[in-house]
């Protein structure tokens, strides 16, 4: 059901367009029209419906060429064909070479729209009218080379007066805000309009100042399609169009000057011109958007990479790659600054070293990998056992040394009970760690982090000493 009411939409559009543009050049002796908007409402059709809106493409051309042109029904019939075909034809095309419903997002689309979405269908539809109006005696022969040109300009016209607009606007896609602000989007489009009308009605042909005054309207086109959008642009495009039309019509504007016979023509160029200028500006501006975003993913993802690897390259500078705690360099570099902290302040300062009880016989008769695992079982505990703001890292094979600021000799011998309590209750059948601690506290000489654990070096092989039977038990 929903095709059916898009066709009937369809055609609808392309009948009230062929109805006004038909009322609009009534008075005016021109075959084929100057424009042909219904070209634009095809394309437009074919390219974000497919061939499925073929009926509703030839119900409305079928219309306008039978009842409105006043063709006899089989000319009316192939002309409805014609127009059917060549719009369906170009909006394949399209889709087969930029892969897209919506053709502007970079120059190769809109080169390939150019072609294949309006030359192409407005080529092939002049060839085959021309042919058809000169075989119902409608065009001379001596005629058909103006009549074929005319007949191009006016499809190729048509396609770009509605064809960008309609799809940009019709297509189920959000089109990114660029940088302008809204305001200045109306105050742009306001200004454009009102020198239009100034420029095609609002001066009279042969009182016109110069005639290149319409080609102005490039800048705030191409304006609008760099700082806001390119809807935006065609949808100014589309009025200036038919200000531009309109005003010819009524023999006013810079285009009657020097004598020129085909004003209406000239408006066609300036409309495909400046349409094929809007198309390739949006294209470059969203390329280089792009471009610039790609850059900027590339930016972070290098930025996180640099990151990530800064911090690997501290933590493996830093801390011991078994167990994860300090190693021996980061620990006395950390070890001075609170030994100064506590000279400074006069508060106590406890070291602790903790040596594996047996690690050589762990190593010898069960392998080095139980030796590690008995070095992590004591860097647990350790972790464990000791507070926040305790600092502990491995400086030897089997030795591991902490400082416990503000805590005097009695806490820093709880905090000695509390690992070797950890160890025993991580005790596992086939692995019993030991760990003997010896405990020091600062003394107003120790300038040096060194003495300080030298001494507490000196308790832990005393306790070593005092308990013979201390070792790896399995």
């Amino acid at each position: 059901m929903r095709t059916e009411w898009q066709n009937l939409s369809v055609a609808l559009a392309y009948a009230a367009a062929g109805f006004g543009t038909s009322a609009l050049l009534s008075g005016f002796s021109f075959f084929p029209s100057p424009f042909w908007p219904p070209a634009g409402i095809a394309l437009a059709a074919a390219l974000l419906g497919g061939t499925r809106l073929w009926p509703g493409i030839f119900a409305g051309a079928f219309f306008v060429n039978w009842r409105l042109f006043g063709l006899p029904l089989p000319l009316a019939i192939a002309i409805s064909v014609v127009n059917v075909a060549a719009p369906v034809f170009g909006a394949q095309l399209v889709r087969w070479t930029t892969h897209s419903k919506l053709p502007f997002a970079r120059l190769r689309q809109v080169v390939c729209f150019v072609v294949f979405g309006a030359i192409v269908p407005a080529c092939l539809a002049a060839s085959v009218g021309v042919a058809l109006a000169v075989a119902a005696s409608l065009v001379p022969l001596k005629g058909i080379d103006s009549a074929w040109w005319r007949w191009m300009l006016s499809e190729a016209g048509g396609i770009f007066l509605l064809g960008p607009t309609l799809i940009l606007w019709l297509a189920h896609r959000r089109e990114r805000r660029r940088r302008g602000m809204p305001w200045e989007a109306a105050a742009v489009a306001t200004a454009t309009l009102v020198f239009a009308v100034a420029v095609f009605l609002g001066i009279r042909a042969p009182e016109h100042p110069f005639e290149g005054l319409p080609y102005l309207l490039f800048g705030p086109v191409l304006w609008l399609t760099v700082r806001c959008s390119l809807r935006a642009a065609t949808t100014l495009l589309s009025a200036v169009a038919l200000i531009a039309i309109g005003g010819t019509l009524l023999r006013h504007g810079p285009f009657h000057l020097l004598g020129n016979s085909q004003p209406l023509l000239s408006v066609g160029l300036l409309v495909v011109a400046l349409g094929i200028s809007t198309l390739a500006m949006g294209a470059l501006v969203s390329e280089r958007r792009a471009a610039e975003e790609k850059l900027m993913r590339l930016n972070e993802t290098l930025e996180k990479r640099v990151a990530e690897r800064t911090e690997e390259l501290h933590r493996r500078a830093t801390r011991d790659g078994l167990t994860g705690l300090c190693n021996r360099a980061y620990f006395f570099e950390r070890g001075e600054t609170m030994l100064a902290d506590a000279r400074t302040s006069g508060r106590p300062l406890a070291a602790l070293i903790i040596d594996v009880d047996g690690l050589k016989v762990i190593n010898d008769s069960y392998g080095h990998h139980m030796g590690d695992a008995a070095i992590t079982r004591v860097a647990e505990a350790c972790r464990t056992g000791l507070r926040e703001g305790d600092l502990v890292g491995r400086i030897g094979g089997d030795e591991f040394a902490a400082l416990l600021p503000a805590t005097d000799e009695a806490g820093a011998r709880k905090v000695s009970a509390r690992i070797e309590r950890t160890l025993r209750l991580a005790a596992t059948p086939g692995l019993d760690v030991g760990a003997s601690i010896g405990v020091a506290v600062r003394a107003e000489s120790d300038t040096a982090l060194d003495a300080l654990l030298r001494r507490a070096d000196a308790a832990m092989y005393a306790e070593k000493q005092n308990r013979p039977g201390a070792g790896a038990e399995t």
